[in-house]
């Protein structure tokens, strides 16, 4: 009888185990996730966080799962080192993200007291600091696991120094909310490198990727498609920038796709 009854509960054990095994297994990746960390050149903390979005396709998070966009602010520019990427655009995103008080903590708390670098916001609603790399996993993870609003497909245009991206979105939500959906295009230079002679960084040579160089507004997302011009900085070529077209709610922040247009299929014109 006593051998029964411990057969009995080792069964019990595996099969506890087996469930537990089961329900760790990691979810589908069911859409492309968008990740925007907000930097600074002048921020001592930032470096980590600029590493971890470099590193991001080395993990097997290429462009296929997470689509990583840099945006550096202006507001550490007085303290000795004027980042050359920053601009007052990226640093209005941040704070329009802060007012809203749409966003979360990984631990569900809502809202977040001001900006702060380096801020990592996951699919427009989570907010972390850039180097907390396990948190930002999971939370990728967990967005990829949701499937997007739209199928969303980009082309492009080149025009001498500006860029005409056509995006065209489908809905794929079979219960519609009440929504003003926007598209919005980035270009981004792939990686970038600076050598930092003042400031926090001084004597350190960052290297960064996915530094967000120009950003359109949001145009209002029609059931036609979406034309979208923006011009090419200066200093880049267009061998070396992404172009990254994207749906974002401008109720919830939520974003709705995520499109990078192929570089082999740019024209010219």
């Amino acid at each position: 009888m006593r051998s029964r009854v411990l057969e009995l509960l080792l069964a019990t054990f595996a099969a506890a185990g087996c469930g537990a095994s089961a329900s760790a297994a990691p979810a589908p990746w069911r859409r492309v996730v968008l990740v925007e960390l907000f930097t600074s050149q002048g921020c001592s903390s930032c470096p980590p966080a600029d590493a971890f979005v470099r590193e991001l396709p080395a993990q097997g998070l290429g462009r296929d799962k997470v689509v990583p966009l840099t945006f550096h602010v202006d507001y550490w520019d007085g303290l000795g080192w004027k980042d050359p990427f920053a601009a007052p655009a990226f640093t209005e995103r941040q704070r329009s993200y802060a007012r809203s008080g749409r966003l979360r903590s990984p631990d569900g708390r809502a809202g977040i007291d001001g900006i702060y670098t380096p801020q990592m916001i996951v699919d427009g609603t989570v907010h972390l600091s850039g180097q907390r790399r396990h948190d930002a996993l999971r939370e990728m993870e967990r967005a990829a696991a949701r499937p997007p609003a739209f199928d969303l497909v980009a082309t492009a245009t080149l025009r001498g120094s500006t860029i005409d991206v056509v995006a065209t979105a489908t809905d794929r939500r079979a219960t519609k909310r009440d929504e003003d959906w926007t598209v919005v295009v980035a270009l981004a230079a792939t990686k970038a490198r600076t050598a930092v002679t003042r400031g926090e960084n001084a004597g350190e040579t960052l290297e960064e990727a996915a530094v967000v160089r120009a950003l359109s507004d949001g145009t209002p997302l029609t059931r036609g498609p979406v034309t979208v011009r923006l011009g090419k900085p200066a200093d880049l070529p267009w061998s070396t920038i992404t172009v990254v077209a994207f749906v974002q709610s401008r109720v919830t922040g939520e974003i709705g796709a995520v499109s990078v247009v192929d570089p082999t299929q740019l024209t010219a014109r």
